[in-house]
């Protein structure tokens, strides 16, 4: 399974910030589009609808300790 470092959560969040599309985002990080589209999904803040490099590892974290 393809996992994203914290650069390139940092990256996603600050290109979203300025409106560049899902498949410019994964083409500057080298990952796939399906993938910014999971990301993005399973780790905006659901209130808000923001994405947050922060936020998405919090989020990690708890669905990590759920499995254990």
């Amino acid at each position: 399974m393809s996992r994203l470092t914290k650069e390139q959560k940092y990256t996603i969040r600050v290109m979203i910030e300025q409106n560049y599309s899902q498949k410019i985002i994964s083409e500057t990080i080298g990952k796939s589009k399906s993938l910014i589209s999971r990301e993005l999904k399973r780790n905006c803040d659901n209130r808000r609808g923001k994405y947050t490099n922060d936020l998405a590892k919090r989020k990690y974290e708890s669905r990590m300790k759920k499995k254990a």
